[in-house]
């Protein structure tokens, strides 16, 4: 590829830091490349304050604020755009008319409104923000040329709903560093060791969680919850919990080493880090399926899957012969980390960015 300029439009809001952080390396590894990275954090509702007008959902709200923040980097020149995020493709349509364009999403409207419906979040107002969000994507999907979507529900919907052909869109997962997230020698010794990693307890399931302890594996299992949530301080923790909090990534890497099941009973996902994490250090996952989430778990082989109407009983029924049965958790920990090793890593991410940007630039 001849040497271009790429803008570059990024989020570390709701989790996305990761994954931001992973775009950053790839895209710095493509040759011929000057690239100008605009990055939305959480500070920017304050820098940027919005009008009543854009903060009547938060799509436009961030929106807005993105909009706000690359204003003094619109008159520049630029051959490229890359974007991550739907509410990026609506912001940014008019951008996408001028030059190639690129998206990455791990969800777009019609998967954020099914999963909040699932939920029994519907009425009115949820139908009038589905049908403003659906149509803005659908007109601004339109000008890009090529999708990244994280998992293949988001593939699917990205065709089914919104038209994208197949040859315009790369499916990706939740790529990891496997240098470094690996295995550690899992000592599979009682009592079990449960792992639940997650910051917005209640909507990944941690209420849940607490029940399913409490009332079905506090005899024979140990707990440990990783989470920055303040809202866990108000919940009396069974005996048995650990709780973890304001631990960095890194350090959270021998916990995962060292657990023999990661929990996710999270009622609204789409593509987890969490999950490929623990994937990478052949830590078996059981979660719900929601969103791009069988795409990790693999029910019967790399983990399980689970409704989300499954009552606790029934998620403790495997977790208890899974504990009484410890040949079968090291297979599904060697199914976890060869999915891993096809599927996760870095190296091929990295290529496909590469791939994905020479096509823009050869027009």
């Amino acid at each position: 590829m001849a040497s271009a300029r790429l803008l570059c439009v990024l989020t570390t809001l709701l989790g996305n830091k990761s994954t931001t952080q992973r775009i950053i390396d790839a895209l710095n590894k493509v040759p011929n490349l000057d690239t100008k990275y605009v990055t939305l954090a959480p500070d920017d509702y304050a820098r940027y304050p919005a009008p009543r007008w854009a903060r009547v959902t938060n799509p436009w709200h961030v929106q807005y604020i993105a909009r706000k923040k690359l204003q003094p980097f619109v008159n520049e020149q630029f051959d490229l755009l890359f974007v991550y995020s739907w509410e990026f493709v609506c912001a940014f349509r008019d951008l996408a008319c001028r030059m190639p364009a690129a998206a990455l999403m791990d969800s777009v409207p019609s998967t954020i409104d099914y999963q909040l419906r699932e939920r029994g979040l519907g009425g009115w107002k949820r139908s009038l923000s589905h049908q403003l969000h659906h149509g803005s994507f659908r007109r601004a999907a339109q000008h890009f040329r090529l999708f990244l979507p994280m998992g293949s529900d988001c593939a699917d919907a990205l065709t089914q709903d919104y038209g994208v052909p197949l040859e315009r869109r790369f499916i990706t997962l939740a790529p990891q560093d496997l240098s470094t997230w690996k295995p550690a020698g899992r000592i599979y010794a009682p009592p079990m060791q449960l792992l639940f990693v997650a910051n917005d307890f209640s909507r990944k399931g941690g209420d849940f969680l607490l029940r399913l302890y409490s009332g079905h594996l506090s005899h024979t299992c140990k707990l440990t919850i990783a989470s920055n949530d303040a809202s866990i301080e108000s919940r009396i923790l069974p005996a048995g919990v650990t709780w973890l909090r304001g631990r960095t990534r890194d350090e959270l890497l021998k916990v995962y080493q060292q657990s023999h099941l990661f929990l996710f009973p999270t009622q609204q996902d789409y593509m987890p880090q969490v999950l490929a994490e623990a994937l990478a250090t052949g830590l078996p996952c059981m979660a719900n399926d929601v969103g791009g989430i069988r795409d990790l778990v693999r029910d019967g082989e790399t983990g399980f899957l689970m409704s989300l109407a499954a009552p606790p009983g029934k998620w403790a029924d495997k977790i208890l012969s899974l504990a009484e049965n410890p040949a079968t958790l090291r297979r599904l920990s060697a199914n976890a980390r060869t999915l891993a090793e096809e599927g996760l890593d870095l190296t091929g991410f990295e290529d496909l960015i590469r791939a994905v940007i020479d096509r823009l630039g050869s027009g």
